[in-house]
């Protein structure tokens, strides 16, 4: 069974306002929660096939987290996906070689929230700063993600689920 893992960058720092959106680094709930985070889901995942990511600052810092704690053979980062709406996510994904089965994106709102939306009977309002969503797709073929049909929502969480 393929699993896609969708994964929205840790919350970044707005500190120096002379920064690029692209260039800006983390804060300390960011740090926080991408170590809770990938502590998290390596626990319930303990290889993934491929790692697509925003090339920003901020998802390149996110993905380290997850690097550290989960066996990840490959990782690729993409600019395309910076800001990248929901439909180019999803041909990255279809464009998927077959032969790998945990994908894995890190990317950025409103694409990834959207991209939740339609892959899922949910309707999630927003995927928060380090947000997990983790689906099982009922077919041999990334091509056929293409309605919830073919898929199933594992789990969603989010870091606030996790603190007491």
């Amino acid at each position: 069974m393929k699993k896609l893992i969708i994964v929205r960058h840790c919350k970044s720092s707005w500190s120096d306002p002379y920064l690029s959106d692209f260039d800006r680094p983390l804060n300390n709930r960011g740090i926080n929660d991408g170590n809770l985070m990938s502590d998290f889901l390596s626990k319930k995942i303990s290889d993934i096939d491929l790692l697509l990511s925003s090339s920003s600052n901020r998802t390149v810092l996110t993905s380290k987290f997850f690097i550290k704690k989960i066996n990840i053979n490959d990782i690729k980062y993409d600019d395309s996906l910076y800001h990248a709406n929901s439909d180019i996510i999803l041909n990255k994904i279809k464009k998927t070689n077959n032969k790998l089965n945990q994908l894995m994106i890190i990317g950025h709102n409103p694409g990834l929230t959207s991209l939740i939306n339609y892959l899922s009977n949910i309707r999630l309002y927003n995927l928060p700063t380090t947000g997990i969503a983790i689906f099982n797709l009922n077919s041999k073929s990334w091509n056929e993600i293409t309605s919830p049909k073919y898929l199933e929502l594992d789990l969603i969480k989010f870091p606030k689920d996790l603190k007491s």
